[in-house]
């Protein structure tokens, strides 16, 4: 080693002035996943004694250096700046990043008689990946042979469609897991090449996250991952050795799942009138539990807690019991429970309201903000927060469909409180040949919007039978709304107007009802 050259484990926090030597192994665009914008422009560096270390150049400076900077070439840097790691998605374990400043300089070097090598990586073993499930201080590189793979496909998202492939990857042992790549990770690898390779696929996937779904773990890409196929180097030369060429070499190919119009009919599948979901709880008997509602959402509770604290296994509520945190439906002890969304926002439409709790991911895509980051805002000013106003200001008044799967709360002790399975923006066009296709058709539900409709309203009695009273809504000559029953008129009926009262009076009162009901009573469901 040259002795005007620092190591990078000598660098220390502080400006310093002299060179190192470094190949960039990786180099990427830190994108911010909600807007899409450029932020930073990161990559490894590796020395001559294999010691690696993360370099960031700041969003201001990336149209000046991207140019001067390659990924695999060998620099000589000097005057930059050395801070300690971020709290969180670092990429390699080292105390310190390097940040490129306006006085750092860049020479490029013949990296081809470097001793420096092209790749360095921190391979987790799959056992392990329980450890790093939904904690993102490191992001974990992996190795395995390609087993299962998808095409890409698109998902919509809140800032609109992105790129998905999904593959899987086995280990030595014969283990499996399954890896999400988003984005442009998704076709960093040729399908032709895949398809037509008739030797054994040993990929190596750099820089991913780990989760859970429905109890099983499985790997997502972030803008850092790269994804290698029978890269040269020692570990992957140890797969090929373990696996016998000889053999024929099977790859499962992933069937398409559902294309994007199909999800988007999800929006429709069994849709439901809030009143039509009360006469449910009621007692009328049906086989379906998940529903669809179109619903207008009046307002975002951030008074109580927005999140609770869940087992990272089951994603269930974990109690205190003395000192320790225990998961009853994993019975066992929880070090470090994961904070989970719970966000609670009341929601109407014609025919009633009703308080819906949006959990994790659902929550985190309508708010489009990660819950460490509400709470870091929120415990600043409060709702005079700029961001928190932004937050309630953004989804209040505004249309959406839920859906709903009516759980043991609703139907067993009346909650009418629900579960937001999932969400999706309005879609006006859609919505109005939907309602045109129900008034046109034998599904009479949506006619209330017309100029005229018939609704039916299921009413208990005294004894606890199930009637059914007929509310029509007429147009007066001003142009309001109002409301006549027909029927026995000494039954209460659910969220009805009286005879000389528009329908928003109603709904405002139930509003308010609805508001002291679950000031009275927050208990956190189980999922």
């Amino acid at each position: 080693m040259n002795s005007s050259h620092k190591l990078l484990n000598q660098l220390t926090v502080g400006f310093d002035s002299k060179k190192i030597k470094v190949r960039v192994t990786r180099m990427w665009d830190a994108i911010n996943t909600n807007t899409g914008d450029v932020f930073a422009l990161e990559m490894v560096l590796l020395d001559e004694n294999d010691n690696h270390m993360v370099a960031i150049v700041p969003k201001n400076l990336v149209q000046r250096f991207r140019p001067q900077l390659l990924e695999g070439d060998v620099y000589i840097l000097e005057k930059f700046r050395v801070t300690p790691r971020k709290q969180s998605w670092n990429v390699v374990h080292n105390e310190h990043n390097i940040y490129f400043t306006y006085t750092t300089l860049v020479k490029k070097l013949d990296g081809r008689m470097s001793s420096i090598k092209f790749h360095k990586f921190e391979f987790i073993d799959f056992n392990d990946l329980s450890s790093r499930c939904q904690v993102f201080t490191f992001l974990s590189d992996v190795v395995g042979r390609l087993s299962k793979v998808g095409p890409i496909y698109e998902v919509s998202k809140s800032n609109g469609t992105v790129k998905k492939r999904d593959i899987a990857i086995t280990n030595k042992s014969g283990e499996s897991i399954n890896v999400t790549l988003w984005g442009t990770t998704s076709n960093q690898f040729d399908d032709e090449t895949i398809l037509v390779s008739d030797q054994p696929l040993v990929f190596v996937i750099s820089s991913v996250t780990v989760k859970q779904f429905r109890g099983s773990y499985y790997l997502s890409s972030t803008t850092a991952t790269r994804v290698y196929m029978n890269l040269n180097i020692s570990e992957v030369a140890d797969y090929l050795n373990c696996i016998d060429s000889t053999a024929p070499q099977t790859i499962e190919v992933l069937h398409p799942p559902k294309t994007r119009e199909a999800i988007q009919q999800l929006m429709f599948k069994n849709r439901k009138l809030l009143s039509e979901i009360y006469q449910i709880m009621a007692g009328v008997q049906t086989e379906e539990l998940v529903y669809t509602s179109k619903v207008t959402i009046l307002k975002v509770d951030f008074n109580s807690q927005l999140y609770y604290k869940a087992c990272p296994k089951c994603q269930r509520k974990v109690t205190l019991q003395g000192s320790n945190f225990v998961c009853n439906a994993c019975n066992q002890n929880v070090e470090y429970p994961k904070l989970r969304y719970m966000l609670k926002v009341l929601a109407s439409d014609a025919t009633g309201s009703a308080w819906f709790v949006i959990f994790d991911q659902e929550a985190e895509r309508i708010i489009e903000h990660k819950l460490s980051f509400v709470l870091e805002e929120f415990n600043k000013e409060g709702f005079s927060n700029e961001i928190v106003s932004s937050i309630i200001n953004k989804i209040t008044w505004k249309p959406f469909v839920f859906q709903i799967k009516l759980n043991n709360y609703n139907l067993e002790q009346g909650s009418n409180r629900f579960t937001v399975t999932r969400w999706f923006h309005c879609d006006f066009e859609r919505e109005t040949n939907f309602m045109l296709s129900q008034i046109g058709g034998t599904n009479n539900q949506y006619q209330h919007e017309t100029s005229s409709s018939q609704i039916p309203i299921s009413t208990p009695d005294d004894s606890n039978q199930q009637h059914f009273n007929t509310l029509h809504m007429n147009h007066s000559s001003e142009g309001s709304t109002k409301i006549t029953e027909e029927g026995n008129p000494h039954k209460k009926i659910c969220m009805r107007s009286d005879n000389e009262k528009p329908i928003n009076a109603d709904l405002h009162g139930q509003i308010k009802e609805n508001v002291q009901t679950e000031e009275n009573s927050k208990q956190v469901p189980e999922e």
